[in-house]
Order: C-alpha cells, then sequence, then structure tokens
C-alpha cells in the first residue's frame, strides 16, 4: 500500500500540512468572520493561532514519548481498550472529515470549473484519484504535492499582491465591537480547521527525523494563520463586512476580479480556483490515508485494501448525504466544536497524565521507564 521506504522529510511534510490547514480555512473563514465578529476577525484568527500552539504543544509532549507509533503508544499508557477507543474517536473525526471535504470539493468544481457535469459523476472521479493517491503511498504523495506546491503558492502570492492596491484600510474598522461569545466562535471556527494538525501523531514512523516532527506543526500553523490575516485583511478591504456577507465565497470572487498587468487573462478565477481544488484534494487525500491506516491498526492487517475501499464508501455516502441533505452540514459542525475538539484535546491531555503516573510508579518501584 506504501511506496518504497515509506519515509518523507520533514520539508514534504511541512507542506502537506500547509496545503491541507489552508485550503478549507482560507475557503470557509472570511464568511464565518463576516456572519460573527467583522473586521474582529483578525483577533479570532490570533485566538485560533494561540490555542492551535496549545495543541500542537500537547502534541509535541507526547510524540516524545511514543518510541514506534502513536497506536501502539495510547495501548502501553492506557491500556488496549482505551487505545481502541480513542483510535475509533480518531477514525471518526478522519472519516466525517472526509466526507465533507468531498462534498466543498466536488461543489467547488461544479460551480467554477465544470458547471454542466453531476455531482454523482465528479464526485466519484475526484474520490477514485483520491484512493489512487493513497494506493500510491505517502512517499509518492508527498513528491507531488511538494511540486505542486510552488505552482499554487507563487501565482496566489503574485495575485494577493496585485490585488493590494485595491484595498481601502477603512474597511479595517471599527474594530473591538463583537462580544465575548462571537469573538469565542469565531476562535473556536479557526482551531476547528487546524484540526487537521493531529495528523502528525500517526506520522513519526514514516518521518525521516522523527525528533524533529513538531517543527513542521509549528511552521505549517504560522504559514497558515498568516496567510489567512492577509488574505481576510485583503478581502475586508476591497468588499467591506456587508459586501462579503453575500459571497458564497469570497476569496474566489477575489481572484476573478484582480486587475492583471497587461490583461493576460480575463477569468483567472478559474485558474486560480485550482489553488483551492488542489489544497482541498491534499486533504481529501490525508484524511482517506489516515482512515485508512486506522482501520488497518485496528484490525493488525496492515496493507490491506479492503480498509481503502470501506474508507472510500464511506467518504462517498458522507459526501452524498452533506450534497443532498443540508441539515447534516450543521449537524457535522457541532460535531466538530462540541466532540471532536475537545476529544482532541482530551486524548492528549489524559495520555500525558497517564504517562506521567505510570513513570513515578516506575521509578518508585526502582525500574526504568
Amino acid at each position: 500500500m506504501f511506496a518504497e521506504n515509506w519515509k518523507i522529510s520533514l520539508r514534504q511534510i511541512r507542506r502537506l500540512l500547509i496545503l491541507d490547514l489552508f485550503g478549507m480555512s482560507s475557503l470557509m473563514l472570511p464568511g464565518i468572520f463576516t456572519s460573527l465578529t467583522g473586521a474582529d476577525g483578525i483577533f479570532c484568527l490570533l485566538l485560533g493561532m494561540a490555542a492551535g500552539a496549545v495543541l500542537l504543544w500537547l502534541m509535541g509532549k507526547n510524540l516524545k514519548h511514543i518510541k514506534t507509533d502513536y497506536y501502539s503508544y495510547m495501548k502501553e499508557t492506557a491500556g488496549q481498550f482505551l487505545g481502541d477507543v480513542c483510535m475509533v474517536f480518531y477514525f471518526l473525526y478522519f472519516v466525517t472529515l472526509c466526507g465533507y471535504v468531498l462534498y466543498q470539493l466536488t461543489t467547488l468544481a461544479l460551480s467554477w470549473l465544470l458547471p454542466d457535469g453531476s455531482w454523482m459523476e465528479v464526485g466519484l472521479l475526484l474520490l477514485l484519484l483520491a484512493v489512487y493517491g493513497s494506493i500510491r503511498g505517502i512517499e509518492g504523495r508527498a513528491r507531488v504535492y511538494e511540486i505542486i506546491f510552488w505552482f499554487l503558492g507563487i501565482p496566489l502570492l503574485l495575485m494577493l499582491v496585485f490585488a493590494m492596491g485595491d484595498v481601502r484600510t477603512a474597511y479595517w474598522t471599527p474594530i473591538v465591537t463583537s462580544d465575548g461569545v462571537q469573538f469565542a466562535q469565531g476562535s473556536l471556527a479557526v482551531l476547528v480547521f487546524l484540526l487537521p494538525m493531529t495528523v502528525l501523531l500517526f506520522l513519526k514512523p514514516f518521518c525521516q527525523k522523527p525528533e524533529k516532527i513538531t517543527s513542521s506543526g509549528t511552521v505549517a500553523l504560522w504559514t497558515v494563520i498568516l496567510m489567512n490575516v492577509l488574505i481576510y485583511l485583503i478581502l475586508l478591504g476591497i468588499f467591506g463586512t456587508n459586501a462579503m456577507g453575500v459571497l458564497k465565497r469570497p476569496v474566489i470572487t477575489l481572484m476573478g476580479m484582480v486587475k492583471l498587468p497587461g490583461g493576460f487573462f480575463t477569468r483567472q478565477d478559474v485558474l486560480m480556483t485550482a489553488v483551492w481544488v488542489f489544497a482541498l484534494f491534499a486533504l481529501l487525500n490525508t484524511g482517506i490515508f489516515q482512515s485508512t491506516l486506522i482501520l488497518q491498526n485496528l484490525s493488525q492487517k496492515p496493507g490491506n485494501r479492503w480498509s481503502l475501499w470501506l474508507v472510500a464508501v464511506l467518504t462517498f455516502i458522507l459526501g452524498k448525504s452533506f450534497f443532498e441533505h443540508s441539515f447534516l452540514i450543521e449537524i457535522f459542525k457541532s460535531y466538530q466544536v462540541f466532540v471532536a475538539l475537545p476529544g482532541m484535546f482530551f486524548i492528549l491531555v489524559f495520555l500525558l497524565l497517564l504517562h506521567q503516573i505510570r513513570a513515578r510508579r516506575t521509578l518508585q518501584k526502582g525500574g526504568d521507564f
């Protein structure tokens, strides 16, 4: 199932994480901030980054104690039963994320690239491509996205630079007008979009320098938050809060309005949509890979393909359900905030406390831990 030596570099992990975190957050957060906090969305991004840094710190503390892989660490620390429960929790998170990402990715492709296509055809094609990427292995996938990273990043940065000329800084005010509840909701939204960082917990066996894997998460966190700050300031300065509130995907609308020197492209919004298509596809790939890996660990049958196809079927069912029943999207959002988010923190803190208790007891008995 995995390519060659299974190992990827820290640089490749950083770029995979940046793509995973950037696509969904930059596409969704501007609209969320507009409805909640207006110009104060910048402060929500900073608060969300601080909370993300705490999550990353907890992950780093646990990663130091992982000798082989995360599943083995959970079983050694909390026992077989609780280790399995935690793995089921992570599986539910990643497989539902896959379904939601497939829904967003397919909808984006239909809206901007394939207006005459059907959800069934486009969604199935994208899913099969993601399955193929998982079969190729994490190393092959990392190499491909390492190349794509700059082909996407450089045009995006250039478009944002050109857009800065139309920014009206007066639209950045007033600030600090939101109440505590709105600030909390906006910050939690940011943190929810940072949860895919937890894939780092499972990547230690695949990393060439596992002792430095947390640093990759730190770089990705800073990069994604700073890019979101820049994008939101530009969007706010061009559209204003009221106008941005009626746009479905403000950042893609912005790409179509940027005036390029020479007027070479008349529909650069379609071209730049590829940035988010590839970023969402990278996240879909990560989710499928991670869900499959968890199922293989639980079944104790590494390399079996039935786990991959089961994840693919569940992903398609969930994605189609999100498309046909909008109330499921609200349920998914509530699940992310009230179940997945606190659950991620609880597991990491719980494992750390158990590890410390076990270490003290072992030392008291005069043994080595």
